[in-house]
């Protein structure tokens, strides 16, 4: 709490300030060049796992050996012979997540289609409401996702950053939380 003082009266003022400010430093670096699709994650500073490979961490067990295939199978589908288009994804704002929606599963894999040759994998969660908003272990990487998608938009519609030969040129270190909603 900050308390001021006016010059020259018995006033005084009374502020509350949020001194919590809630951001993430990491840069988009190449995880997967297939011949399709060049896929990129994003990774915090100081985290010794890419987003994707935190998925993958907590999702390549048996309890959820049929969703993480699924899922897999269709990354592997576009980067190998198809290359990232529309009908793969299901929109989430301005992101994406698999599995397509043309499946069923619990587990989601929030991403973003930048173009049919570039795709930015997250991480995701067991969805356990209809609504992301309502879900508490899926919110944070369905914002995450939304968040760094927009970024990478107005980059690449400034100029700042570029798709050449299935990857990104120019500055891929990103801070995101104080940019979006």
């Amino acid at each position: 709490m900050l308390v001021i003082f006016l010059k020259n009266t018995d006033d005084c003022c009374t502020f509350e300030l949020n001194w919590k400010v809630k951001f993430l430093i990491g840069k988009i670096r190449p995880v997967m060049e297939m011949n399709k699709i060049t896929y990129y994650s994003f990774q915090i500073d100081g985290d010794d796992l890419c987003e994707v490979e935190k998925f993958v961490t907590t999702f390549n067990k048996p309890a959820y050996s049929e969703d993480y295939l699924n899922i897999m199978s269709v990354i592997r589908e576009m980067g190998m012979t198809r290359g990232a288009e529309v009908k793969y994804f299901r929109h989430e704002r301005a992101a994406e997540a698999l599995p397509p929606p043309y499946t069923s599963g619990d587990v989601r894999l929030y991403c973003s289609r930048i173009s049919r040759d570039i795709v930015i994998l997250g991480n995701g969660c067991v969805k356990t409401t209809q609504k992301v908003q309502q879900s508490k272990d899926c919110l944070f990487h369905f914002e995450l996702v939304n968040a760094l998608s927009t970024q990478i938009t107005e980059r690449i519609t400034a100029g700042d950053l570029r798709i050449i030969n299935k990857q990104f040129e120019g500055n891929l270190e990103f801070k995101i939380g104080e940019s979006y909603e």
